[in-house]
């Protein structure tokens, strides 16, 4: 398949969710994965990385959610300079990443992401320097989707 038809195809292929659109996308299960879920871009473009142990220990509709913020970070082009360079670049992809997969996912998924943030184990926790901590997320997940 020549560079163009990969590229056309890319461009055509498109999945529903929530009645919104998203590039497609494959998703892979990867068990070592030291993340929930990852965006990664590849010799044959960009594919969501999410580890099936973590995603069964949240539930598939919180899962779907986290998924859906990767879909985020491709589509709102998080990878360019912009977002690696500014200062403060990365946590607001990340913020801009929930709130894409607040608009983005079912209601049911994003009420199971919420649900997960505000959890005990998840309320004062930041997975790094750029993710909000649990509760601080989530209260903007609902903001994003006026839950």
């Amino acid at each position: 398949m020549t560079k163009l038809a990969v590229a056309l195809a890319a461009a055509v292929s498109f999945i529903s969710t929530a009645g919104a659109t998203a590039p497609f996308v494959p998703e892979i299960a990867t068990p070592w994965l030291d993340d929930l879920a990852r965006a990664s871009f590849t010799n044959k473009g960009w594919v969501i990385l999410y580890n099936p142990q973590r995603c069964k220990d949240i539930g598939a509709d919180a899962c779907a959610f986290f998924r859906m913020h990767e879909y985020g970070h491709i589509t709102l082009n998080h990878a360019s300079a912009l977002y690696t360079q500014v200062i403060g670049g990365r946590a607001l992809a990340e913020s801009e990443a929930d709130c894409f997969a607040a608009k983005n996912a079912f209601v049911t998924q994003v009420r199971a992401a919420v649900a997960f943030l505000e959890s005990k184990e998840m309320a004062d926790t930041s997975f790094d320097g750029f993710h909000k901590k649990g509760r601080e997320r989530a209260k903007q997940i609902r903001a994003c989707r006026n839950l």
